[in-house]
């Protein structure tokens, strides 16, 4: 019975994992577009540092809230 269980729940999440994921890296490029129109908005420089900071962050915020 418990074996049953735990496949089930592993298939389960196996299912969920792409849309997880996808989930994920929405979001970080969510982020990286926030970012970048609000630099353009004040003047500011956009690097590709800048980038990888705020698609790190936008995806490390979608792994903690789940949003």
């Amino acid at each position: 019975m418990n074996r049953l269980n735990v496949t089930i729940n592993i298939t389960a999440l196996s299912q969920r994992g792409p849309k997880a994921l996808a989930r994920i890296i929405d979001r970080a490029h969510y982020h990286v577009a926030c970012a970048q129109e609000a630099h353009a908005h004040y003047g500011a420089r956009f690097t590709r540092t800048d980038t990888c900071v705020y698609f790190i962050r936008g995806a490390l915020e979608a792994i903690v809230r789940k949003v």
